[in-house]
C-alpha cells in the first residue's frame, strides 16, 4: 500500500480511543462548577486528541493532515450521533455552542496542527 494512503480504520480507532477517554473524564468531572468544567473540557480535548494523533502521526508521516482531520471529524460526529441517539438517556442540555461546537473546533484544529508538526520531521 502506498505510504500516503490514509487508512480509515486506523484514524477511526485513534479518534474513538481519544473520544472514549474524553467521555469518561467528562462524566467524572460533571460535578465541577460550570466555568471549571468548561476549562477542563477544552484542555482535555486538546491534550487527549493531541497525544492520540501525535502517536498516530509518528507512524504515518506521509499522510495528509487535512485528510486525516476530515476522516477523524466524520468519525467523531458518527460516534456522537450513535451515543446520543442510542445510549445516552439524560438531558441534552450540553448540546450548545460552548459545550459542543467549540470543542469540535478545538479537536479538528488539534488533529490538523499535530499532523502538520509531526509530518514535517
Amino acid at each position: 500500500m502506498h505510504p500516503k494512503t490514509v487508512r480509515i480504520a486506523t484514524v477511526a480507532i485513534t479518534a474513538f480511543i481519544a473520544w472514549l477517554i474524553t467521555l469518561a473524564a467528562l462524566g467524572a468531572t460533571a460535578s465541577l462548577p460550570r466555568v471549571a468544567f468548561i476549562v477542563v473540557h477544552y484542555v482535555l480535548v486538546i491534550l487527549l486528541f493531541g497525544v492520540a494523533f501525535g502517536i498516530y502521526y509518528k507512524d504515518h508521516k506521509a499522510v495528509d493532515p487535512f485528510t486525516v482531520t476530515v476522516i477523524a471529524m466524520v468519525c467523531l460526529f458518527a460516534y456522537e450521533f450513535l451515543f446520543l441517539v442510542f445510549l445516552f438517556e439524560g438531558s441534552r442540555w450540553f448540546l450548545t455552542y460552548v459545550d459542543w461546537l467549540v470543542p469540535s473546533f478545538l479537536i479538528a484544529s488539534t488533529i490538523y496542527w499535530t499532523g502538520k508538526f509531526f509530518t514535517k520531521f
